[in-house]
């Protein structure tokens, strides 16, 4: 069992977009989700597990999943480097090193993409009770053994910074077709050093995650 300080992985992920009932669909039809509306937008299921939760964007950020991390003493709202935000809350995680293997349409790991790794490595480990180590070519957030997180670099030519989140599809090649059609885009495609075969996508609405066949555990 992970140490009640730390935390252990994700409770859900988050988004907000112009129109969520536009990205539920989207998200629905690419990874099977239950979508069910609430007072608040849409919640979004695997089985019996919540994987994210849709929202009205009410700021001028541009639209990112935002993660919701799980195991935290208190509940908390996170901005570090970069203006990388994450959410932290009490009670058991829902996806993670510590959680069921992930099924089709569950998130399966997450990456901080950061041009400033210092730094972001102290916020990250200080807020969320993880330990920083270096296992070339990436550098992992760790409790105990067990690999929470990873932080690389600036992803792509556009060099962006922030949370990616990936998510299992089973058949890769089906669910970059399914993306098209749906009026996203496949911005790469390139083996993960852990994962596997992986292909970094974005939405209709143009927020970016990234989508992996069967990877067998959180992290692969």
């Amino acid at each position: 069992m992970p140490p009640n300080s730390a935390v252990c992985g994700l409770r859900r992920a988050e988004l907000r977009t112009a129109d969520p009932a536009a990205t539920a669909g989207f998200y629905r039809k690419l990874l099977d989700w239950t979508v069910l509306r609430s007072e608040e937008g849409f919640e979004c299921w695997v089985g019996e597990r919540k994987c994210a939760t849709l929202r009205t964007n009410r700021s001028r950020r541009t639209p990112q999943w935002q993660l919701v991390f799980a195991g935290a003493p208190t509940d908390g709202d996170l901005s570090g480097p970069e203006d990388t935000c994450a959410s932290m809350v009490r009670g058991r995680a829902q996806h993670g090193p510590w959680a069921p293997p992930p099924r089709r349409g569950e998130p399966c790991w997450v990456e901080l993409c950061t041009a400033q790794a210092e730094s972001a490595d102290s916020f990250w480990s200080e807020s969320l009770i993880w330990a920083v180590r270096t296992d070339p070519p990436r550098t992992n957030y760790t409790v105990g053994e067990r690999a929470v997180a990873a932080r690389t670099g600036p992803r792509g030519a556009a060099e962006s910074t922030g949370w990616l989140c990936y998510f299992v599809v089973g058949a890769l090649d089906e669910a970059a077709e399914r993306v098209t059609e749906l009026g996203g885009s496949v911005l790469e495609r390139a083996p993960h050093d852990v994962l596997g075969d992986s292909v970094v996508i974005a939405d209709s609405a143009g927020v970016v995650s990234a989508l992996v066949g069967e990877p067998g555990g959180w992290g692969g």
